[in-house]
């Protein structure tokens, strides 16, 4: 586990994986993350994975017992993952739509193992003990970087900001301006009862999607559905045999 933002390893939240990707494995990094990390439990925090849609299902009924009274956990997926999951995930998960979570890919551990991979073939015949201090000196060294060079990045980022922000700023005020001082108060009344009640439901999100009624000439001018073809009880049978012989 890592921070979406700043890209440092949290400490004690490196896990091995055995037999694929678990949520065991997930479920333990994230205790370890906040427990280490000093999170501000009343700030709430942003849990970003690549199929959280799924892991955060459960998560109260796994791991509840052992999160700290009164936090409340957003899901969110990364934003090159997102699009390879159902159109709704965009909506419902895609950090740009979290409130608070700010400008975040929510990709940054893909980075982080860039650079770990020039040491896996190491990592990989060493022994379990010089596995951890391998990985440990290096994610340790890869945080001390990141501390040193924090000042310049952040100045950086900042100038951008600002540049972008006055961009932003025209574009949303040409924005508004066509489409009326009505529908954007509505739009703006809408979009806080969704981000208010996401949290409970996170279907409330889909108020984002957009919704187009066909109109009837568009009904009418479909082609007709192509009657489906009994199969006969032939066809099923060899459809079967092939299935076994190509088991066998």
């Amino acid at each position: 586990m890592a921070c979406g933002r700043h890209g440092c390893y949290a400490p004690q939240a490196l896990a091995d994986l055995y037999k694929g990707e678990q949520q065991k494995n997930g479920d333990y990094c994230l205790l370890k993350g906040l427990k280490h990390t000093h999170v501000q439990y009343d700030q709430g925090c942003v849990f970003l994975y690549d199929i959280v849609c799924q892991y955060i299902v459960y998560i109260l009924e796994r791991i509840g017992h052992h999160l700290p009274p009164g936090l409340v956990i957003d899901a969110g997926i990364g934003l090159f993952h997102v699009h390879a999951h159902k159109d709704e995930c965009f909506f419902r998960f895609a950090p740009t739509f979290i409130p608070g979570t700010g400008i975040v890919a929510g990709e940054i551990l893909e980075s982080l193992w860039s650079t770990l991979n020039s040491i896996s073939p190491t990592a990989r015949t060493a022994t379990l003990a010089h596995r951890a201090e391998i990985l440990d000196d290096h994610t340790t060294d890869s945080n001390h970087k990141k501390m040193l060079g924090m000042v310049p990045s952040l100045c950086r980022t900042y100038r951008h900001a600002v540049d972008m922000l006055e961009h932003a700023k025209t574009y949303y005020e040409k924005l508004t301006e066509d489409a009326g001082v009505t529908a954007v108060g509505k739009w703006t009344d809408d979009i806080q009862m969704a981000e208010n009640d996401r949290r409970k439901d996170v279907k409330a999100m889909d108020i984002y999607a957009a919704k187009i009624e066909k109109s009837p000439s568009d009904i009418r001018q479909q082609p007709p559905k192509t009657p489906v073809t009994p199969v006969s009880p032939l066809v099923s049978w060899m459809e079967l045999s092939l299935g076994v012989e190509e088991k066998q």
